[in-house]
């Protein structure tokens, strides 16, 4: 379950819907002093006996991205091919959703499966 709405309340809620072996991944950021009531132990619970896990995840700032740019037309110059030798398994078209699933989960030597969306 992925949660981005900056409303703290949402993320207890979201915590308590979560299903058994399930992630919760936050990716939002929320300000202020907003109190809530929770059922503590009870989510403690579910957490460690219903095998569930929370984690969050931050976006860099502008110029982390352009250093990536960077560093990636660095990589590219110094090493032609490279870059491109990462992307292992496409599939063409969001259409074949099952076998993009298949691949991410079977396929041997991946180092990254992807969708191609449009032709390069």
């Amino acid at each position: 379950m992925l949660e981005g709405s900056g409303y703290s309340p949402l993320v207890f809620d979201a915590m308590q819907s979560l299903a058994k072996n399930g992630a919760l991944v936050l990716l939002s950021v929320t300000g202020g002093d907003r109190k809530a009531e929770v059922p503590a132990d009870k989510i403690n619970l579910d957490f460690v006996l219903g095998n569930r896990i929370m984690l969050g995840s931050v976006n860099a700032a502008r110029e982390h991205f352009e250093a990536g740019v960077r560093d990636m037309i660095h990589a590219e110059s110094a090493y032609p091919g490279f870059l491109k030798s990462l992307l292992t398994h496409p599939v063409p078209g969001l259409a074949r959703v099952d076998e993009l699933f298949e691949k991410l989960t079977t396929a041997k030597g991946a180092i990254k499966v992807y969708c191609e969306v449009a032709p390069l």
